[in-house]
């Protein structure tokens, strides 16, 4: 049995022509051949598929006929390519001969392993056009899977924008500038889409909170404003079991966290906030402070830039505030609930 732990190949007690047939190699559907002193021991069926010859064709037939002179470097070694060692174990892209002349390009994991009590070379070959129509096959999967979740999230969005325009708006405004910070940071596309499809519903845990505490043009008692904050616990819940490729839902949990503890709903501190997090709490607080609410006009891009300056590395994560200064110093960002592809 075949048994990989850290890149390797081992082989328990040995391998024989026996065990493998009849073991799942034999019918693989990856390409497997041993090779002993220059020969071919042992061929699958999914042979015949690369190098267009029957398995009984290739099994006794010295390994040049069926790899370039270039390949046989790769898997074997010679005086100035060190030989593989029993259990390495090396992912390559090589070049076989087909039956017909034509080289055919694959990928390949080889090692060298103990068959029939002597040293051979055991190689594991998929066609390289097929991997590479299945890597776009699923590159196009992810693709469409990615803008059916984002078609959810603007659906989710407009449910909150009917309710209550403000935070509609907000929310695009926050998924806009998040994104344009996480860009400036140079995150990974990955989490770069993971941040902005949190941001576009990071308040949809408001649908749960009155409208008339939502657009009460005046302060807040105690008791509404533990309503309101409950919203970041409603939207985790709403969304924690909807199965997203990224963590829209946990981003959307801790949103309201800050780095000295004092955030809700966890009390979570720096390093056991999200990365995506720490940005939509410096998306969120500019927005919130330079925008129109119910209950005050805007308090300005100034001062909020000054809030989350004032409070560097104490509530906001001091990368995403530094992003987020230069992006509106120093680029001309403007605030805008444009939509954007998320």
């Amino acid at each position: 049995m075949i048994r990989r732990k850290k890149g390797e190949v081992r082989l328990k007690d040995g391998l024989t022509a026996e065990s493998i047939n009849e073991s799942l190699i034999s019918r693989s559907r990856a390409a497997i051949f041993i090779i002993r002193d220059g020969q071919v021991e042992f061929a699958n069926e999914a042979t015949s598929g690369i190098f267009g010859y029957s398995p009984d064709e290739i099994v006794s037939a010295p390994a040049e006929k069926f790899l370039t002179l270039e390949t046989a470097v790769k898997i074997f070694g010679t005086d100035t390519v060190s030989p593989r060692q029993p259990g390495e174990c090396n992912s390559l892209e090589l070049t076989v001969l087909h039956k017909n002349g034509e080289k055919i390009p694959v990928e390949a994991e080889v090692a060298v392993i103990d068959y029939n009590g002597s040293p051979s070379t055991l190689a594991i070959i998929h066609h390289g056009a097929e991997r590479k129509k299945l890597d776009e096959q699923l590159k196009e999967g992810l693709e469409k899977l990615k803008k059916s979740f984002g078609t959810l999230i603007e659906a989710l969005n407009k449910v909150v924008e009917a309710r209550d325009p403000y935070t509609g708006g907000h929310q695009r405004r926050v998924a806009n500038l998040a994104r344009a910070i996480a860009v400036e940071l140079g995150l990974p596309n990955e989490e770069v889409d993971s941040l902005s499809l949190a941001a576009m519903v990071h308040d949809i845990g408001k649908i749960a909170v009155p409208s008339e505490i939502l657009n009460k043009p005046g302060s807040l008692s105690q008791s509404e404003w533990g309503l309101v904050k409950n919203h970041a616990q409603i939207g985790y819940d709403l969304l924690k079991d909807v199965e997203f490729p990224w963590p829209v839902a946990n981003i959307i949990y801790q949103h309201h966290e800050r780095l000295d503890g004092s955030g809700y709903p966890l009390g979570l501190k720096a390093g056991e906030i999200r990365r995506e997090a720490r940005i939509l709490a410096v998306a969120d607080v500019v927005e919130a402070m330079s925008s129109l609410r119910p209950y005050r006009e805007p308090i300005g891009l100034e001062m909020a830039l000054g809030e989350i300056e004032k409070n560097k590395s104490r509530l906001y994560d001091a990368s995403s505030v530094e992003a987020c200064r230069w992006l509106f110093r120093e680029k001309g960002y403007k605030l805008n609930a444009d939509k954007e592809d998320i």
